[in-house]
């Protein structure tokens, strides 16, 4: 059994950061868990310097995707896609997030063919060294 005094205990607790609920309008980076016709379920893996549980997650809904019509997710998410995303709704137990900015989308996806890792891109569709054409809703750009 390891004993510490009052003083060293409440040292080792003010210096644990605690989890910071993420605010309406902060960016975050996801990873796409679940991907249905109308909404995707995103885990969120960092946003900036904020504390996260391994529990933060996120909703987009089709509509919140892209300023133009989406007809489904699928046309722009795939499972295990790293995305960028804004959050535009908090609530008690997810996050609704929304890609429809030109900087926010995918920043990071796996070519289904070569498995090659693809990037952020200002294009709407990119062209893998395969030959394989991957068209996703990708974020302009790809910084964290």
């Amino acid at each position: 059994m390891i004993f510490v005094s009052n003083l060293e205990l409440s040292t080792i607790l003010s210096n644990i950061r605690q989890k910071e609920k993420l605010k309406v309008g902060d960016v975050v980076i996801g990873k796409i868990v679940v991907v249905k016709d109308n909404m995707v379920v995103v885990e969120i893996v960092s946003a900036g310097n904020s504390v996260l549980s391994p529990a933060d997650m996120g909703v987009i809904f089709v509509k919140n995707i892209d300023t133009k019509f989406v007809e489904s997710t699928n046309d722009c998410f795939s499972k295990g896609d790293l995305i960028k995303a804004k959050i535009i709704e908090t609530g008690a137990y997810e996050y609704k997030l929304a890609t429809n900015n030109q900087d926010l989308g995918v920043i990071r996806t796996i070519c289904k063919k070569c498995k090659n890792v693809i990037g952020a891109s200002p294009n709407e569709q990119v062209i893998c060294e395969c030959g394989n054409t991957i068209k996703k809703k990708f974020a302009k750009n790809g910084d964290f």
